[in-house]
């Protein structure tokens, strides 16, 4: 495969995740040439989605346990053309850690019908829990839909427009998150979060005063956005204050700030304002919430890019390693020495695990949980807010059903997500003490569990790269992608200032092959008649063999 490649490119985008494919489809789109390849076996990177024996290989914990935790420069197997003053790049990490997994099948139970009568227990025989053994699981594998990296979309954010106006969209599938709830720890129990302003008023958590105050103040920052002077007063205070302001307490305040804006007393205010406004303005799009999921989970949206690539000249190759970054005399890049071969290009677009210049800062803490049975709706995906708890980092969960495309029938894939503190097990407990453990009866039972870390990187000080090189940032604890398309779009126009930020992709009907152009003009202004009808019905569905 490497002597087929070509020898100059415009831009070499090392890693499939979702910002790093996002630029890649951006750059082929305009005609750029581009380069992708990954070191891995499989598309995402650490955005990718799952089966169920696919997650266990790339998540075992012997085969993560064992690989060089603390980020390693350099290998072995120096290409050839290699001089000193190149940019060698991480190789022989993971980006994995504290690894943990745990089954926990539950033994049969036989529930008696509710109709203790014994004279129609004809008519009503007893319900049977569906019992899942471990063997049974694995049998499905290949229904289960892993995310590493699960996100919800704002039907009116950034990524939803870009899927729109690019027609990218096309190649996936979305469906309305219609359940949003949030922990009570006083009450001990989940409370559905009014979002639009008939579920506000049709509520029964929150009194009329505190519905009125609660649409007065989602409605007051939407209109921040047309009248700006009156944000003013509030530029150099915080989220807290302006609540307070607002007459904003108790069990609204807690919806406002850990659902609708998901951010902190100390959040400065403009920033939190923009939040709100962003989940009040998407209520309404394409359902009762602003949320949208991508079925088959968030890892189809990096290929969806990446479809939008190669479609475009984009050239594709995994299992590619990337030793390091060709540099001229004037320290600026000219292109990378992968697999014995020097590769050129003008850009080369990098993610940020394979920076050796950037140092890991943090992590996201996160759990997998396999249950039989729904915390909230055994239709329909959830969005769950486990609020801040006794000095914890708020978690946000996603229970996912079947209809999710997540698992199989009968199974419900939970996720947990929070940064880090300490590790996964340490900073989640709680959670699942509170909503599976405790002892309220009717709890869904976990099946199996998972969890781990994942690192996050600092960014590296400006100047220590070439100015012709970007990095690009991997997941956060953050629920939605906007960020990444944001950051996707000003790499893009750092490239290509002046050129359109993913131009739509012409619908099927609308491309003209050389064959269509063959056809005499006149033709196409004639009517078709039945026969031409009956001829091309023919071409489409021809008649069998025995006919």
């Amino acid at each position: 495969m490497a002597e087929d490649f070509p020898s100059n490119f415009d831009v070499i985008v090392i890693g499939t995740g979702l910002t790093e494919s996002i630029i890649a489809a951006a750059a082929s789109r305009i005609g750029k040439q581009v380069l992708h390849i990954d070191h891995r076996d499989y598309y995402g990177g650490n955005w990718a989605s799952f089966s169920f024996s696919n997650l266990q290989s790339v998540l075992d914990p012997q085969t993560v346990c064992q690989s060089v935790v603390d980020p390693q420069i350099g290998d072995e197997s120096a290409p050839s053309g290699l001089v000193d003053k190149d940019l060698t790049l991480r190789s022989n990490f993971t980006s994995f850690t504290n690894v943990q997994q745990q089954w926990n099948i539950v033994v049969f139970e036989e529930v008696p019908a509710e109709n203790d009568n014994p004279e129609s227990e004809t008519q009503s025989p007893p319900n049977h829990k569906k019992v899942w053994t471990k063997e049974e699981i694995l049998k499905e594998s290949r229904k289960f839909n892993f995310d590493l990296s699960p996100k919800v979309l704002f039907s009116r954010g950034e990524m939803v427009e870009v899927l729109i106006s690019s027609g990218i969209s096309r190649y996936a599938e979305f469906k309305n998150v219609p359940n949003i709830f949030s922990y009570e720890a006083n009450e001990s129990k989940l409370v559905r979060v009014p979002c639009s302003r008939a579920d506000v008023f049709s509520s029964k958590e929150v009194t009329m005063i505190e519905k009125r105050l609660l649409m007065r103040t989602m409605t007051a920052c939407v209109d921040f956005e047309k009248n700006p002077e009156t944000l003013k007063a509030y530029e150099e205070k915080t989220f807290g204050d302006f609540l307070t302001a607002n007459q904003i307490q108790g069990k609204i305040r807690q919806f406002i700030l850990e659902t609708v804006a998901m951010a902190e007393e100390t959040t400065p205010c403009p920033a939190a304002i923009e939040k709100v406004r962003k989940f009040v303005t998407s209520i309404g799009r394409f359902g009762n919430t602003p949320f949208l999921w991508t079925l088959y989970g968030t890892g189809e949206l990096p290929q969806c890019f990446c479809r939008c690539s190669a479609v475009f000249g984009g050239i594709y190759c995994l299992k590619r390693q990337t030793h390091s970054i060709a540099l001229d005399a004037d320290g600026q890049a000219i292109g990378i020495y992968s697999q014995d071969q020097l590769l050129k290009s003008s850009f080369i677009v990098l993610e940020e695990s394979l920076n050796p210049k950037s140092a890991i800062k943090s992590g996201i803490s996160r759990a997998i949980l396999l249950t039989d049975k729904a915390l909230v709706d055994e239709h329909q995906a959830s969005l769950i807010n486990f609020p801040s708890i006794g000095g914890k980092n708020a978690v946000r969960i996603l229970e996912l059903p079947a209809s999710a495309m997540a698992c199989p029938r009968g199974l419900f894939v939970v996720h947990l997500i929070t940064p880090q503190a300490t590790t996964a097990v340490e900073d989640l407990e709680h959670v699942l003490t509170a909503l599976f453990k405790s002892d309220v009866t009717q709890r869904p039972n976990v099946l199996w569990s998972l969890h781990f870390n994942v690192h996050q990187y600092e960014n590296p000080e400006a100047g220590s790269l070439p100015s012709n090189v970007f990095t690009t940032a991997g997941p956060n604890s953050i629920l939605d992608l906007d960020d990444n398309v944001l950051q996707a779009k000003k790499v893009f126009l750092s490239m290509f200032p002046g050129e359109e930020f993913l131009p739509r992709v012409p619908d099927p009907e609308d491309v003209i092959t050389e064959d269509m152009e063959e056809f005499p003009p006149e033709a196409a202004d004639e009517e078709p008649s039945d026969q031409t009808e009956a001829e091309t019905a023919a071409i489409s569905n021809p008649p069998s063999s025995d006919q």
